[in-house]
């Protein structure tokens, strides 16, 4: 029986492009599993492991819903701020990733309470 083999980074971008396309296609609910669950910040332990965005929760679809699940399905993603630390956290479908706030500032955010419904 094979082994598992870990799958290259060019391959893992291409089966990314081909999720996100469908995703886009269908402007579905962002919803993701990260392996690596962790909080990016450096001294922060929380986890977040399984994140179901559930943006129509927050109402005004057509103002905030719809652009950040485009930004989502694009592969830019969207920021939001990590409820443990506080500090900023750029979520994609491909990994978190921390930011200050100069950084944060080009991305859409989240609502504060994004962890709430989550």
């Amino acid at each position: 029986m094979p082994k598992n083999q870990l799958i290259s980074s060019p391959e893992m971008e291409k089966l990314d492009r081909f999720y996100r396309e469908g995703g886009l296609r269908h402007m579905a609910s962002p919803h993701i599993h990260y392996h690596d669950s962790t909080c990016p910040h450096p001294g922060c332990e929380h986890k977040m492991e399984w994140i179901d965005f559930q943006r129509e929760l927050f109402g005004d679809t057509e103002g905030i819903y719809k652009s950040l699940v485009r930004r989502w399905w694009e592969g830019i993603g969207f920021v939001g701020r990590c409820p443990n630390c506080g500090e900023w956290i750029r979520f994609t479908t491909l990994r978190m990733e921390a930011l200050s706030d100069e950084q944060a500032r080009q991305f859409p955010k989240l609502p504060e309470n994004w962890h709430t419904v989550a």
